[in-house]
């Protein structure tokens, strides 16, 4: 009973890992056999290890088949949702799908109530109850629950939303670990030793697309959550913002026409100062928002009014408070143009390596059979 307890426990243990810590550990595992698996292969040859010996062409085998497998992940990503544009559903079964769904979540929630007051409830008696509350309001294709907890700590209820041909997040788990070990299983492949130039060359575009690979997880990991934090403060969505930006401005326009030379001189000038440069450059990778505020405007907008004619003050207050409102609108635009930037500089990076990768493996494997 002891030994079952513990077992139990380090299950429910493993229950609360996070995905990614799961495909870490399970990474990690990996390597570890590639590298036991190597070492037991180069101890019983009488010469130095090549790509050409059966344990060679087995790892590089595998190398290839990881190549292609995290290939598959931007093939799910970009094709999956053209190739379900034949599928049609109707307004009436759409919303007696929501409302189906809807009833669903209501019921697990107060399943979920029951967990927190019970939570030594037996997990297979919860996931029986979950499934047969989807199965009830026939869900069951757009709904999933897990169980996470148990093994003498408490449960509770993982509500998601099931994805046509699997969740978005284990595609990216698996393609972030197969184009991991792929570097591992071709080093070990060659014996860790490069002669072809064919070969080097299709190595060094693999190192690329990891690297590349690992720092678009790094940006997808701080960039968003970051992101997020500003929408939240300004409570408004990007596209938002932009519309509002360029209401703005169209109301600038609007303010200024046919006045006289000296207002517009003082608008040409002051609507020259942008809140935040948003022209992208390459120090958007490394600066945050570079700020451009004038802390003397106020008071220098304050004096210079009396230098307008009385009859357009009144449009110049006007202008002033838009000139305001359109530096605050850039200075919350800044970080999602700075996001998309950091994507579209990666995605140059990250593509163009991954095509050249399998442009140079293509060849250098016809290359070996041809040979």
């Amino acid at each position: 009973m002891l030994g079952r307890g513990k077992s139990e426990a380090h299950a429910g243990q493993f229950c609360m890992m996070t995905l990614s810590q799961r495909y870490l550990l399970a990474s990690l595992a990996t390597a570890g056999l590639i590298i036991a698996y190597y070492l037991h292969y180069v101890a019983g040859l009488p010469g130095p290890p090549s790509g050409r010996t059966p344990q060679g062409l087995v790892l590089g085998i595998l190398g290839f088949a990881a190549m292609v497998g995290a290939l598959l992940y931007s093939i799910r990503r970009r094709f999956l949702g053209k190739a379900m544009w034949f599928i049609r559903v109707s307004a009436e079964a759409r919303k007696d799908l929501k409302a189906r769904e809807q009833r669903a979540l209501q019921q697990l929630q107060l399943l979920q109530q029951q967990v927190l007051r019970s939570p030594h409830l037996k997990p297979t008696q919860l996931r029986h109850q979950a499934k047969q509350i989807l199965k009830d309001n026939a869900v069951t294709l757009y709904i999933r629950v897990r169980i996470i907890g148990g093994g003498g700590q408490g449960v509770r209820l993982a509500i998601e939303r099931r994805e046509w041909a699997g969740q978005l997040q284990v595609w990216y788990c698996w393609h972030l670990m197969l184009g991991c070990l792929s570097v591992l299983l071709i080093a070990t492949h060659a014996g860790f030793r490069f002669s072809n130039p064919v070969a080097v060359l299709a190595f060094l575009f693999l190192v690329g697309v990891v690297a590349t690979g690992v720092l678009g997880y790094a940006i997808y990991k701080v960039v968003p959550p970051a992101l997020t934090k500003v929408e939240q403060r300004v409570e408004k969505t990007p596209e938002e913002l932009g519309e509002e930006l360029n209401e703005v401005r169209r109301e600038l326009e609007a303010v200024t026409q046919g006045k006289s030379p000296s207002f517009c001189t003082i608008y040409q000038h002051e609507a020259a100062i942008p809140g935040v440069g948003l022209t992208p450059s390459w120090r958007w990778l490394i600066e945050p928002a570079e700020i451009a505020r004038d802390t003397t405007r106020p008071d220098r907008l304050r004096l210079i009014v009396r230098e307008i004619p009385a009859s357009e003050q009144e449009d110049f207050r006007k202008m002033v408070r838009l000139l305001f409102q359109k530096e605050s609108l850039e200075v919350s635009l800044y970080p999602q143009l700075r996001y998309d930037y950091l994507l579209k500089i990666w995605l140059s990076l990250h593509i163009p390596l991954t095509a050249g990768l399998m442009v140079f493996s293509l060849i250098h494997i016809l290359s070996v059979l041809y040979y």
